[in-house]
Formats: C-alpha cells, sequence, structure tokens
C-alpha cells in the first residue's frame, strides 16, 4: 500500500466548505492538500441554487474573507451579482455555477494548493485519540496519506465518525432526517412570461404558511435581477390531483440568475433516505431523476414561460440536506440561532435562514405537524456566532469539522447547512488547522485569539458592533 508524504493539512472533501478550509490553510503557510471524490470543486455550490444569509435581514453582513472574496471576483467577471435584501430570507447572492467553479479553482491553485482528486476518503488512521492519517481509495488502490492536521469537510463528517468521534444521526428524538433533492437547470425559458403570470395570480406567490419573519413577495420583489421563491401552489394542487404530479411537494422552488432565460428547480424530494447509506443513495438517486423528468414536463406543460424549455442539467449527485451532527465541545442550538447569539471563542457569523424541510408525512417540525411537502423557514434578524468549540469533536484531537456535520441540533443545523454558513467554518477550520499544523498538530492548543485575529486580518466578520442578549462578554461587543 502506498504511502505518501505527509501534509501540513489534508482536508477531506472539496465542497463548498472543503474548498474554502484548503486556501484557508494554505494561506497560513502550511502545505495543504485537498482530496476530493470527483474531479473538479464546489461541490453543491454548483448546483445553481442562489446563496442565501451572505447578509442577515437586519441587513448587517455575515459572510466576508475567503467566501466574500469568492463573490466579488464572480461579481467582477458579471457572473454574480451583488447581495441584495430580500423581504422572505434575508439576502439572496446569485451566482453562475459553472463559472464559481473555474473562480474557486483558480483561488485554490493561486494559494498553492495541492490536489488528490478521484479519490474517496475510507477510514480515520488514529493513534491515541488523534487522527494521523486518512486511509483514502482511487484509481491506484488504497493509499494513506499522513498529515499533521486534519480538517473533515464531508458533509457527512465521515473522517470524524471513522474515527470515532460520537454523533448525533438527524433529530435526536427519532433520527429522522430531512428529505434529499436533485437540483436541476432549465434552459430557454421566458422568464418575462413567468413573472407576468406571478403578477397576475399573485396567490402564485403567496407567502407558505410556515415561513416566519418574512412578508410575501409583491410586484417590486419581481424587478430584482435574480427572484428566490417556492411558487406555483394552485398549479401544484391541480396537477397532483389530477395525478399529472407525484412530487412530494406542494410547491416549486424557482430561482433566476445572471445567465439569461435559465431557472433553477429545487423541487424533487424523496424521504427516508440516511445520506451515509450507499443503498439508499442509490435508490435516492434514481428516483430523483425519475422526479426531475415529471417535473420538467409539469412546467412546460403548465406554468407560462417554459413552454419551450429544455433541460439544462441537473446536480452530478443527489443533495443531502442532513445526515451526523458531530458532536462538540459545544453543540449550537435553535434558540443560539434566532436570537443572533455572540461567542466569546466566534470564529465565523450565520445568517442562512433556519429550514427545515419536512421529515416526514405527520411528524412535528417546531411545534406544527406537517403534510410532508413543505418547508419551515425562519430567517435571521441577526447574523449570530459560531463559537471554534463547535468545530471540535469532542475527545479527538488532531481534527477540525467543517460544513453542516458541525456541532449543532437538528433545528440549529437547518441553518448551519447553508452555503454561506459552510464558507464561513471552512474558513475558521482551515485557518486553526494550518496554524496547528505548525506547532504540535493540536488544533485544541492553538489559541481562539491568535485564529480570530488572523481571520480577521483575512476580513472574515466574527463580531457586529452591538452584543446580542444573553452572549458572552469577552468579545462579543467587539466590532467586526
Amino acid at each position: 500500500m502506498r504511502i505518501r508524504s505527509e501534509a501540513g493539512v489534508v482536508v477531506c472533501g472539496g465542497g463548498t466548505a472543503g474548498a474554502i478550509a484548503a486556501i484557508a490553510a494554505a494561506r497560513t503557510g502550511a502545505r495543504s492538500l485537498l482530496i476530493d471524490q470527483y474531479g473538479t470543486v464546489g461541490g453543491m455550490a454548483s448546483t445553481g441554487m442562489s446563496f442565501l444569509g451572505v447578509s442577515d435581514a437586519g441587513g448587517r453582513r455575515a459572510l466576508g474573507g475567503i467566501g466574500g472574496e469568492l463573490f466579488a471576483r464572480l461579481v467582477a467577471v458579471g457572473a454574480a451579482f451583488e447581495d441584495r435584501p430580500d423581504g422572505q430570507v434575508g439576502s439572496v447572492t446569485a451566482a453562475d455555477p459553472f463559472a464559481l467553479q473555474q473562480v474557486l479553482l483558480a483561488m485554490l491553485v493561486e494559494s498553492g494548493v495541492d490536489f488528490l482528486l478521484h479519490t474517496f476518503c475510507v477510514d480515520a488512521l488514529v493513534d491515541g485519540g488523534r487522527v494521523r492519517g486518512v486511509l483514502v481509495a482511487n484509481k491506484g488502490g488504497l493509499e494513506i496519506v499522513p498529515g499533521r492536521a486534519f480538517v473533515d469537510a464531508t458533509g457527512d463528517g465521515d473522517i470524524a465518525a471513522r474515527g470515532g468521534a460520537r454523533f448525533v444521526m438527524g433529530r435526536r428524538a427519532d433520527r429522522l432526517m430531512q428529505p434529499v433533492t436533485r437540483i436541476f437547470r432549465v434552459a430557454d425559458v421566458d422568464v418575462g412570461a413567468m413573472l407576468a403570470f406571478l403578477r397576475a395570480h399573485p396567490e402564485e406567490m403567496s407567502l407558505p404558511e410556515r415561513w416566519q419573519g418574512g412578508a410575501a413577495y409583491g410586484h417590486e420583489d419581481l424587478e430584482n435581477p435574480s427572484v428566490v421563491m417556492d411558487a406555483f401552489p394552485a398549479l401544484v394542487a391541480e396537477a397532483r390531483a389530477s395525478g399529472e404530479l407525484t412530487v412530494p411537494r406542494d410547491r416549486i422552488g424557482i430561482e433566476t440568475g445572471p445567465v439569461p432565460g435559465v431557472v433553477t428547480i429545487n423541487a424533487t424530494r424523496v424521504h427516508g433516505i440516511d445520506g451515509t447509506d450507499p443503498d439508499a443513495l442509490s435508490r435516492a438517486e434514481i428516483e430523483t431523476q425519475r422526479q426531475m423528468f415529471e417535473l420538467f414536463r409539469f412546467l412546460r406543460r403548465r406554468v407560462p414561460g417554459f413552454a419551450r424549455a429544455r433541460l439544462l442539467g441537473s446536480s452530478y449527485q443527489v443533495g443531502v440536506r442532513e445526515t451526523r451532527h458531530i458532536l462538540g465541545e459545544y453543540v449550537l442550538t435553535l434558540d443560539d440561532v434566532l436570537s443572533g447569539r455572540d461567542f466569546a471563542d466566534t470564529v465565523g457569523r450565520g445568517a442562512y435562514p433556519v429550514d427545515l424541510h419536512d421529515v416526514g408525512e405527520g411528524a412535528e417540525v417546531l411545534g406544527d405537524r406537517v403534510g410532508g411537502g413543505g418547508v419551515t423557514l425562519r430567517r435571521i434578524e441577526r447574523a449570530y456566532g459560531i463559537p471554534v468549540r463547535c468545530l471540535l469533536p469532542a475527545g479527538m484531537d488532531g481534527l477540525v469539522v467543517a460544513g453542516r456535520a458541525i456541532s449543532a441540533t437538528h433545528e440549529a443545523g437547518g441553518s448551519v447547512r447553508g452555503q454561506a454558513v459552510c464558507m464561513a467554518t471552512g474558513h475558521a477550520a482551515g485557518t486553526l488547522a494550518g496554524l496547528a499544523s505548525q506547532r504540535d498538530g493540536l488544533p485544541r492548543q492553538v489559541p481562539v485569539e491568535e485564529v480570530q485575529a488572523l481571520l480577521e486580518r483575512q476580513g472574515a466578520i466574527l463580531f457586529h458592533p452591538e452584543r446580542a442578549p444573553g452572549s458572552d462578554t469577552a468579545r462579543a461587543a467587539r466590532t467586526g
């Protein structure tokens, strides 16, 4: 079995959090190695979905640093719109997914990151409670990749779990998880005709019953360069009643962006899928593709503007909203998220809405009995702090977690999983691992003040001028 040379920081997963983490680690001066199972980077950020939560509903910027740099570069080349306020979800940033992949890849190369693509991280090699290496598989066979520090950005906490870290699967009480979805994009849409229909039929863009804190879209909202909404409830109800549509959704998620005539569709849904079970994932891949074609036929038949539309493409894999929540030294809660709480050891901020897709028909979500086809959403009025303790698996060293698997409850995870939040935790995790790799490789031994100082020098937003009630007092009042 081949043993590769030791890297300073090994980042497992090159998606939304992992790519940012690899750049951050390299910018500390560490030798950063990015491992990903695919041949490109960006993960779910490259599906075509808009980015929510770059700013909170109060207009305060939540994402800066490397993630902010990525968006600035995209805006500069006309591949993204500036972040804008949104009455329903807080803020929206729309980007061209193909351009995002290319710009992100360029940033990785510029930062000196090494790549090991088409490679799957299989296991963690642990000695005395410390991760010393990862076992990987690729076309060359099995290999060992040693490192001084590691970042688990697999989305599912695979490396942490393989190494023995404790975790909660889905909801603690019943292990139910949010459904999985395949995002797809449709081209040659007459967006003007679609928007004209919505203006004439405002009931088709009414505020969903369980979306709290926002307001229904009006005509002025349709003038924005990008539109993000769950729409067409009446058309969906008619199609479901006739048997034309069997997808378990009560609305169609639609998003327009910087590519003319292209609309991103977020509407497929499969319940009861464990995203860590390959058999379940295989079923979901097949079912979501069936649903995609069913939805495409529905759009062409019933939704104005789609009559001449064509399928442009879909995500390279089904999107998984939730699996493991790795238990860290602190577990972020729903109250932390909704109150905009600050922490003395904050290393990033989050403003993506608490976005909980129904875990199943008849289940309860935030006190409501749900039908299985909807979404419970709470927008973030004030961005919340993410303590470094949420990135450190309890009882395990040498490893930092980034992305949706960080230490959070199911409800808080509905916000943590947002792409802008994943970028923030990726920046923090990569920075912490990079600094640790140049010492003893133990992230816990790096003073959080040193991590915070470097993050802030790189433009990360850690603190707002005013302190939220109930927050830690050590640094919470400091201006970020």
